[in-house]
């Protein structure tokens, strides 16, 4: 834990390196000092079909970090901060970027490690 999934509208490929994106987003999530690093996954879903507002140009990058658990708001807070500051540069030319922290019910969460 955690899992980041990242969703990006189908033009960004043109614009950002996806590659760095999700690099630059696992960094973050490791320097948040928050998880074990061997237990951090992140990947990238790109969206064919979408809408971002009135104007069809606009793009999206839609961080969910989901996460167990037992981390204060505060701690929170500094895993948003740490991802935004490790992606920022990458995203600024993207019309909207967002980034949730959801929490996993642990009753209704599978792991098998082999």
């Amino acid at each position: 834990m955690p899992h980041c999934s990242i969703e990006y509208s189908a033009q960004l490929n043109e614009i950002i390196s996806i590659d760095a994106l999700v690099e630059a987003c696992h960094r973050g999530l490791i320097e948040s000092g928050l998880f074990e690093v061997k237990a951090i996954k992140t990947r990238a879903y790109r969206c064919e079909f979408y809408r971002v507002g009135e104007d069809a140009s606009n793009q999206f990058i839609h961080l969910n970090i989901a996460i167990m658990p037992g981390r204060s708001d505060e701690q929170k807070a500094l895993l948003l901060e740490r991802v935004y500051d490790a992606i920022a540069l990458i995203t600024a030319a993207v019309s909207s970027v967002t980034i949730e922290v959801t929490e996993l019910q642990q009753q209704h969460y599978f792991k098998a490690i082999n």
